[in-house]
Protein backbone atom coordinates (compact mmCIF):
# COMPACT_ATOMS: atom_id res chain seq x y z
CA UNK A 1 0.00 0.00 0.00
CA UNK A 2 1.46 3.62 -0.85
CA UNK A 3 1.68 6.08 1.65
CA UNK A 4 -1.23 8.62 1.56
CA UNK A 5 -0.54 11.76 -0.03
CA UNK A 6 -0.75 15.48 1.59
CA UNK A 7 -4.18 15.95 0.17
CA UNK A 8 -5.39 12.28 2.18
CA UNK A 9 -3.98 13.51 5.03
CA UNK A 10 -5.72 16.92 5.41
CA UNK A 11 -8.91 15.54 4.37
CA UNK A 12 -8.79 12.88 7.57
CA UNK A 13 -7.62 15.24 10.07
CA UNK A 14 -10.80 17.58 8.61
CA UNK A 15 -12.87 14.63 9.07
CA UNK A 16 -11.44 13.84 12.35
CA UNK A 17 -11.76 17.64 13.53
CA UNK A 18 -15.35 17.61 12.39
CA UNK A 19 -16.78 14.39 14.08
CA UNK A 20 -14.70 15.82 17.65
CA UNK A 21 -16.67 19.51 16.82
CA UNK A 22 -20.33 17.43 16.25
CA UNK A 23 -19.51 15.16 19.25
CA UNK A 24 -18.83 18.82 21.75
CA UNK A 25 -21.83 20.22 19.92
CA UNK A 26 -24.33 17.42 21.32
CA UNK A 27 -22.74 17.09 24.44
CA UNK A 28 -22.68 21.39 25.00
CA UNK A 29 -26.33 21.38 23.81
CA UNK A 30 -27.48 18.81 25.81
CA UNK A 31 -25.25 19.29 29.40
CA UNK A 32 -24.12 22.67 28.93
CA UNK A 33 -20.31 23.82 28.82
CA UNK A 34 -19.56 24.15 32.20
CA UNK A 35 -20.42 19.88 32.57
CA UNK A 36 -18.96 18.81 29.61
CA UNK A 37 -15.54 17.45 29.81
CA UNK A 38 -12.60 16.67 27.37
CA UNK A 39 -12.69 12.99 28.05
CA UNK A 40 -16.84 12.84 27.41
CA UNK A 41 -16.03 14.54 24.03
CA UNK A 42 -13.42 12.40 23.14
CA UNK A 43 -15.52 9.48 24.08
CA UNK A 44 -18.50 10.88 22.10
CA UNK A 45 -16.33 10.94 19.16
CA UNK A 46 -14.55 7.87 19.73
CA UNK A 47 -11.02 9.09 19.82
CA UNK A 48 -8.54 9.27 22.38
CA UNK A 49 -7.89 12.34 24.25
CA UNK A 50 -4.63 12.63 22.97
CA UNK A 51 -5.92 12.90 19.42
CA UNK A 52 -8.58 15.72 20.58
CA UNK A 53 -5.39 17.49 21.94
CA UNK A 54 -3.56 17.09 18.81
CA UNK A 55 -6.57 19.38 17.05
CA UNK A 56 -7.43 21.79 20.14
CA UNK A 57 -5.26 22.95 22.60
CA UNK A 58 -8.39 23.49 25.28
CA UNK A 59 -12.01 22.80 25.42
CA UNK A 60 -12.23 26.64 24.77
CA UNK A 61 -9.89 26.31 21.48
CA UNK A 62 -12.42 23.85 20.45
CA UNK A 63 -15.42 25.96 20.94
CA UNK A 64 -14.08 28.86 19.36
CA UNK A 65 -13.07 26.51 16.00
CA UNK A 66 -16.53 25.40 16.65
CA UNK A 67 -18.17 28.84 16.61
CA UNK A 68 -15.52 29.69 13.65
CA UNK A 69 -16.74 26.89 11.66
CA UNK A 70 -20.74 27.38 11.98
CA UNK A 71 -19.90 31.32 11.53
CA UNK A 72 -18.52 29.85 7.75
CA UNK A 73 -21.22 27.83 7.18
CA UNK A 74 -23.85 30.88 7.85
CA UNK A 75 -21.85 32.79 5.56
CA UNK A 76 -22.03 29.95 3.05
CA UNK A 77 -25.79 29.81 3.16
CA UNK A 78 -26.21 33.12 3.11
CA UNK A 79 -25.14 33.21 -0.05
CA UNK A 80 -27.45 30.92 -1.64
CA UNK A 81 -29.82 32.97 -0.22
CA UNK A 82 -29.31 35.98 -2.04
CA UNK A 83 -31.17 36.74 -5.12
CA UNK A 84 -31.51 39.96 -7.52
CA UNK A 85 -35.52 40.89 -5.61
CA UNK A 86 -35.27 41.61 -2.23
CA UNK A 87 -38.03 40.75 -0.98
CA UNK A 88 -36.93 37.56 -2.36
CA UNK A 89 -34.18 37.48 -0.09
CA UNK A 90 -35.90 38.20 2.87
CA UNK A 91 -38.27 35.53 2.12
CA UNK A 92 -35.41 32.82 1.64
CA UNK A 93 -33.75 35.01 4.79
CA UNK A 94 -37.02 33.77 6.91
CA UNK A 95 -37.94 30.14 5.37
CA UNK A 96 -34.12 28.88 6.19
CA UNK A 97 -34.24 30.05 9.70
CA UNK A 98 -37.30 28.35 10.35
CA UNK A 99 -35.85 25.34 8.43
CA UNK A 100 -33.00 25.83 10.57
CA UNK A 101 -35.04 25.41 13.66
CA UNK A 102 -36.78 22.84 12.36
CA UNK A 103 -33.64 20.22 11.23
CA UNK A 104 -31.33 21.86 13.67
CA UNK A 105 -32.49 22.14 16.67
CA UNK A 106 -29.46 21.14 19.03
CA UNK A 107 -27.43 23.64 16.76
CA UNK A 108 -30.00 26.27 18.00
CA UNK A 109 -29.69 24.65 21.68
CA UNK A 110 -25.83 24.98 21.38
CA UNK A 111 -25.91 28.74 20.19
CA UNK A 112 -28.46 29.53 23.10
CA UNK A 113 -26.20 28.20 25.56
CA UNK A 114 -23.38 30.25 24.16
CA UNK A 115 -25.79 33.40 23.79
CA UNK A 116 -26.63 33.12 27.44
CA UNK A 117 -23.18 32.71 28.85
CA UNK A 118 -21.92 35.43 26.38
CA UNK A 119 -19.89 37.37 29.10
CA UNK A 120 -17.74 34.39 29.84
CA UNK A 121 -16.52 34.28 26.43
CA UNK A 122 -14.68 37.32 25.07
CA UNK A 123 -14.52 35.57 21.47
CA UNK A 124 -17.91 35.11 21.12
CA UNK A 125 -18.57 38.33 22.00
CA UNK A 126 -16.64 40.09 19.56
CA UNK A 127 -17.88 37.35 16.46
CA UNK A 128 -21.55 37.80 17.37
CA UNK A 129 -21.51 41.38 18.16
CA UNK A 130 -19.74 41.89 14.44
CA UNK A 131 -22.38 39.30 12.92
CA UNK A 132 -25.30 40.72 14.60
CA UNK A 133 -24.17 44.55 12.92
CA UNK A 134 -23.59 43.00 9.76
CA UNK A 135 -26.91 41.13 9.43
CA UNK A 136 -28.79 43.90 10.82
CA UNK A 137 -27.03 46.23 8.10
CA UNK A 138 -28.39 43.68 5.61
CA UNK A 139 -31.79 43.41 6.47
CA UNK A 140 -32.06 46.92 6.90
CA UNK A 141 -30.71 47.48 2.89
CA UNK A 142 -33.18 44.71 1.97
CA UNK A 143 -36.37 46.79 4.09
CA UNK A 144 -35.47 50.02 2.51
CA UNK A 145 -35.09 48.48 -1.45
CA UNK A 146 -38.55 47.26 -0.29
CA UNK A 147 -39.74 50.60 0.85
CA UNK A 148 -40.09 49.86 4.57
CA UNK A 149 -40.59 52.83 6.80
CA UNK A 150 -37.91 52.75 9.29
CA UNK A 151 -36.02 50.10 7.87
CA UNK A 152 -33.23 50.24 10.76
CA UNK A 153 -35.46 49.69 13.39
CA UNK A 154 -37.74 47.52 11.33
CA UNK A 155 -34.40 45.15 11.14
CA UNK A 156 -33.38 45.50 14.98
CA UNK A 157 -37.17 44.25 15.05
CA UNK A 158 -37.19 41.23 12.73
CA UNK A 159 -33.79 40.30 14.50
CA UNK A 160 -36.00 40.26 17.98
CA UNK A 161 -38.38 38.94 16.83
CA UNK A 162 -36.44 36.11 14.99
CA UNK A 163 -34.26 35.39 18.42
CA UNK A 164 -37.49 35.21 20.69
CA UNK A 165 -38.86 32.69 18.03
CA UNK A 166 -35.99 30.48 18.39
CA UNK A 167 -36.07 31.01 22.22
CA UNK A 168 -39.37 29.93 22.54
CA UNK A 169 -39.10 26.87 20.02
CA UNK A 170 -36.13 25.61 21.60
CA UNK A 171 -37.40 25.90 24.93
CA UNK A 172 -41.73 25.01 24.42
CA UNK A 173 -40.50 22.04 21.63
CA UNK A 174 -43.92 20.32 21.05
CA UNK A 175 -46.32 22.36 22.31
CA UNK A 176 -45.26 25.65 20.27
CA UNK A 177 -45.84 25.58 16.63
CA UNK A 178 -43.46 28.15 14.44
CA UNK A 179 -45.26 27.30 11.24
CA UNK A 180 -47.77 30.00 11.23
CA UNK A 181 -45.10 32.67 12.46
CA UNK A 182 -42.99 31.61 9.58
CA UNK A 183 -46.02 32.36 7.03
CA UNK A 184 -46.92 35.45 9.22
CA UNK A 185 -43.23 36.70 8.77
CA UNK A 186 -43.18 36.31 4.78
CA UNK A 187 -46.67 38.00 5.15
CA UNK A 188 -45.47 41.07 7.05
CA UNK A 189 -42.28 41.87 4.98
CA UNK A 190 -42.05 39.95 2.22
CA UNK A 191 -45.65 40.39 -0.06
CA UNK A 192 -46.27 43.39 -2.13
CA UNK A 193 -49.65 43.88 -0.94
CA UNK A 194 -48.59 43.83 2.62
CA UNK A 195 -47.92 46.70 5.05
CA UNK A 196 -45.65 46.42 8.25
Amino acid sequence: MSPRTEAQNREIRQESMQKIMDAASRLIAQKGYEATSIAEIAREAGVSKGLLYNYFSSKQDLLEKMVLSAMSQADDVMERLVADDPRQTLENMIRELFRQLHERSEHIRLMMELTFKIDRFDFVRKMASDRYQFYIKFIEDLFHKIGIPDPANEARMLAALCDGIGVQYTVLKGVYSIDQLEEFLVNKYCKKDQQT
